[in-house]
């Protein structure tokens, strides 16, 4: 695609949604957020979980922050199926990111090939430890990990255990405030 006509397709999805949002306005249409969580999780729950799980790989593809996803997740879903999802998703995008990692051809700074021998003496508990550091971006440090050879069964249990762990503390607190916001409202 030449550059124009993405520029083009940006701007008319902007344009797009802008729209959508003052028609929705001017038509006072109200989304009744109780309605849409029954609906996706009696009738159309199968179906809605796989969305976003699909959803939540697709953004671990990109840069885009979780928290919105986990907040909605958490507002629909249970722990546990919210719990799973994320790591069901971790899981996806980590094998997606692993194969195509040398494929994408990035240039690696040498700052942070300096740090390959430090991560392959001990790869599984680093990785573990990398995944409590507020900040670090799981779906950059696989592509770090794949990009520096280490084998894909230590990333995996490096990534899942550290984040299984994470995950836990913050769907916990967001149900915490949740919970704590709607005993306060009623």
């Amino acid at each position: 695609m030449k550059n124009i006509s993405k520029k083009y397709l940006f701007y008319g999805f902007v344009v797009l949604n802008i729209i959508a949002v003052i028609y929705l306005y001017f038509s006072d249409y109200k989304i009744d957020p109780e309605m849409l969580k029954a609906f996706l999780t009696t009738e159309y729950f199968l179906i809605s979980y796989v969305v976003y799980i699909l959803i939540l790989i697709i953004r671990g593809l990109t840069l885009l922050p979780g928290t919105a996803f986990l907040l909605a997740g958490i507002y629909i879903f249970s722990f546990t199926q919210v719990f799973f999802a994320i790591q069901i998703a971790i899981v996806g995008y980590c094998l997606i990111i692993y194969n195509f990692a040398h494929k994408l051809n990035f240039k690696v700074p040498q700052k942070i090939l300096d740090y390959e021998h430090k991560i392959k003496t001990k790869e599984i508990p680093i990785i573990f430890a990398l995944c409590f550091i507020p900040g670090i971006s799981i779906n950059i440090l696989i592509y770090f990990l794949s990009i520096i050879d280490v084998k894909l069964r230590n990333i995996l249990i490096g990534i899942i255990s550290g984040t299984s762990i994470t995950s836990m503390i913050y769907i916990s607190i967001i149900t915490g405030v949740f919970e704590s916001v709607d005993y306060a409202l009623n």
